[in-house]
């Protein structure tokens, strides 16, 4: 016969060592509290309960705030990873993790997006005051607006880790190309990465950039739809100079580019300005090698 809650409440608190894990998986959190009154609860039994995705808060909040766990790492960082722990209780703690720890919960998706917005918070604010060493280990394991804001950085290795950190999203790259002040650096970083490069989505915002090298953007026409290539063409936040080589690719391919209205300039190119255009392409493209060295010290600077 079956004991009832109240029969293994009684029990769970005066149960020997060697019976305590029969308790440590019992469904009822009265059960659990009462089986962290016993004096023969170890470490390890503590930790097993504090794993569980199954439990109640009061339960985890319990182990929280028993001072026999109180210097416990393993302890304190299973509470804060459980997406069941109380907030105010995760953040309690989240400030005594240390920092790759607290990386690795901005990434995990079963927790709660406020309780992550919080710990991303704080590793921002420690950021400044990291040394490069640290700043480059993060930007291999970050993730959200820690990725972001490292992506922010004058250190051309840091960039191109960023780039390379699997948890980087378009939407960053986007906010990145975006900014009045983006870096011309970081700007054809993203432009000639194999990965980067290749998306339509930031394809078309690098060609709206007047950062964007110039045989970049003629570089990315080839493989944009005409339909992209109209709306680019039309688009006045795209550099006059970037113009001529939509027209031109739209020509190419027999297609026009749509009607102007009255107030916009036509940007076509007669013969005489196709070769003095593939005159600038060529002179930037050796321009753009001779001082990418210059300018990758200029940023580690």
């Amino acid at each position: 016969m079956s004991e009832t809650v109240e029969q293994r409440i009684e029990r769970a608190a005066i149960v020997p060592e060697m019976q305590i894990d029969s308790f440590l998986h019992d469904s009822s959190s009265r059960v659990l509290k009462a089986l962290l009154t016993n004096r023969l609860l170890t470490e390890e039994h503590a930790l097993v309960i504090a794993n569980r995705r199954n439990l109640s808060g009061d339960v985890l909040e319990a182990i929280a705030k028993d001072r026999r766990w109180a210097e416990s790492y393993p302890i304190r960082m299973a509470i804060a990873k459980n997406p069941k722990t109380p907030l105010f209780i995760s953040l309690s703690l989240a400030r005594h993790l240390r920092l790759f720890d607290l990386a690795d919960i901005t990434r995990d998706h079963f927790l709660p997006l406020p309780y992550r917005k919080r710990i991303e918070a704080m590793i921002i604010e420690r950021i400044p005051a990291m040394p490069l060493g640290i700043k480059k280990t993060l930007a291999r394991r970050a993730a959200g607006n820690v990725l972001f804001t490292l992506l922010l950085s004058r250190d051309a290795e840091i960039i191109r880790t960023c780039l390379g950190n699997p948890h980087l999203m378009e939407s960053h790259l986007f906010k990145y190309i975006s900014r009045e002040n983006s870096l011309p650096e970081t700007i054809r970083m993203i432009a000639e990465h194999p990965n980067w490069s290749c998306r339509a989505a930031v394809r078309m915002s690098l060609a709206r950039n007047a950062l964007t090298p110039l045989p970049s953007s003629v570089r990315f026409f080839s493989r944009m739809t005409a339909q992209d290539l109209r709306e680019l063409y039309r688009d006045p936040l795209v550099p006059v100079t970037v113009k001529p080589f939509i027209h031109r690719e739209l020509w190419e391919r027999g297609l026009e580019a749509s009607p102007p209205a009255d107030d916009e300039t036509m940007h076509e190119m007669d013969e005489a300005d196709d070769l003095a255009m593939e005159t600038l392409l060529f002179d930037q493209e050796g321009t753009d090698v001779d001082a990418e060295q210059d300018t990758t010290s200029e940023l580690d600077e």
